[in-house]
Parts: C-alpha cells; sequence; structure tokens
C-alpha cells in the first residue's frame, strides 16, 4: 500500500471503511460506479472486473433477483455482508451471499417507535422498548451495555436531550 507522502505499508490486505458514498479511487474504473454512486458488487461482495478488491455496505451494491435494485442501505444488510465476507477470506471459499431481512425498526420521538418483523407491525412504547432492548444486544461487551443503558435511564427522567451542535461564527460582510 502506497501513502501521499510516498511511505510503503506492506499489508497482506487493506480494510478502508469509506462512508456512506464510493468515490472513485485512482486506478480503478469509473464504471465500476452504478448511477446511484455504489459499487457494483458479485455476490462475493468483489467489485465488478476487479478480482482482489471488495466492497460492503452503503458503497456495495448487490443486485439479485430478489433485490433488483441492491439491498436496503442499513446497519443489517452491512453486518451480514461484513460476516459473509469475513468468512470468505478466512477461509478462502467463496459463497454467494443472502440476504435476510430480520425487520426494521425506529423511533419517532419519546416513548414511540416503529417496527416490522416478519408479519409483525407494531408502533407505540411496546414498540419502542423493544427498540431499546434490541440496540442494548448489539452492543459489544457488558460495561458498555450498563453505561449506555444507565445514560438512557438518566436521560429519559431528566429530559436530558443531549443535543450538541457545532456553530461557526459567520463575519458579516
Amino acid at each position: 500500500m502506497y501513502l501521499n507522502n510516498g511511505q510503503t505499508i506492506q499489508a497482506g490486505k487493506v480494510i478502508w471503511a469509506a462512508g456512506v458514498k464510493a468515490k472513485v479511487i485512482p486506478g480503478l474504473e469509473a464504471s465500476v460506479l452504478d448511477k446511484s454512486g455504489r459499487y457494483i458488487v458479485d455476490r462475493q461482495h468483489r467489485v465488478s472486473g476487479y478480482e482482489h478488491i471488495y466492497a460492503i455496505g452503503d458503497v456495495a451494491i448487490i443486485r439479485t433477483e430478489k433485490y433488483p435494485n441492491g439491498h436496503p442501505q442499513v446497519a443489517q444488510a452491512a453486518m451480514q455482508q461484513a460476516t459473509h465476507l469475513a468468512g470468505i477470506l478466512i477461509s478462502g471459499k467463496p459463497t454467494d451471499f443472502e440476504y435476510v431481512d430480520k425487520g426494521s425498526m425506529a423511533t419517532i420521538g419519546r416513548n414511540k417507535a416503529v417496527a416490522d418483523i416478519a408479519r409483525l407491525h407494531m408502533s407505540g412504547f411496546f414498540a419502542w422498548v423493544m427498540w431499546l432492548f434490541v440496540h442494548l444486544l448489539y452492543i459489544i461487551g457488558v460495561k458498555n451495555r450498563f453505561f449506555v443503558f444507565m445514560n438512557w435511564v438518566w436521560n429519559y427522567f431528566t429530559y436530558d436531550q443531549s443535543l450538541r451542535l457545532i456553530l461557526r461564527a459567520q463575519r458579516k460582510s
């Protein structure tokens, strides 16, 4: 791997966390991006036309019969893609990725959320509690879960929104 300052780093694998929109990397053809700006990848997450370059998550689009416009750009899909690609890289045995929709949840206010899980559609307080529970499950480590939970409890009872804004002063011309 070559850095901007000319330094070289020897690496077997390079992992780049790019954010939610793909950029054309120098040396890659612009045709690897679709019209929405995502890398076109096959079901083994390989960028179109390249054997050893992979993309997953929001920057990648895998077109399948079930998802002709790609998978939803949500954490659930990215996490499944990451697990699948890790398995391919560790085992060296490529298998086709198959997305499993586990449902969708979103908070829409204090004590309010919506949840669509299989054929179950719910909203309100119960959906909100379920959203909290599911998000706590995905936090790594018991100590981290505890502190996040305590922070949520504190914010709930104190009505602390913890809204943080970064403002830049503007000079009048």
